[in-house]
């Protein structure tokens, strides 16, 4: 992902931090979804699992400075924090639901079934 320099009145001239390449990171969080929906099984928390867990470890390689942008644009393919999936997790858990966002012995991954 490239990054560009941005002389605005947030970014002066000679403020050496750089504004995100936000259609830059547009396309990290279209390539990360078409991934995360490819191996989701169509469930809508695996997918959700799959994409934030990218967009984390893509935004780990930003600068400090860039990331709470990044993460709020993320949002908009239904970024979720750690803290958030970890809630839905333990939900899932409490009701019957496995990991991957499925009804225990429905899933196909064999989550819940007593083969």
């Amino acid at each position: 992902m490239s990054i560009i320099a941005c002389n605005t009145s947030s970014h002066p001239i000679g403020d050496t931090r750089f504004a995100l390449d936000e259609p830059a990171w547009r396309v990290v969080c279209d390539a990360v979804a078409d991934e995360a929906i490819k191996g989701c099984g169509l469930s809508y928390d695996y997918y959700v699992e799959r994409f934030s867990s990218e967009i984390d470890a893509q935004v780990d390689q930003l600068p400090e400075y860039q990331r709470a942008q990044a993460l709020q644009i993320a949002q908009e393919w239904d970024y979720a924090t750690p803290a958030q999936r970890q809630e839905t997790q333990d939900w899932n858990a409490a009701n019957g639901i496995c990991t991957h966002g499925i009804t225990l012995g429905c899933c196909p991954a064999g989550c819940g079934s007593n083969d």
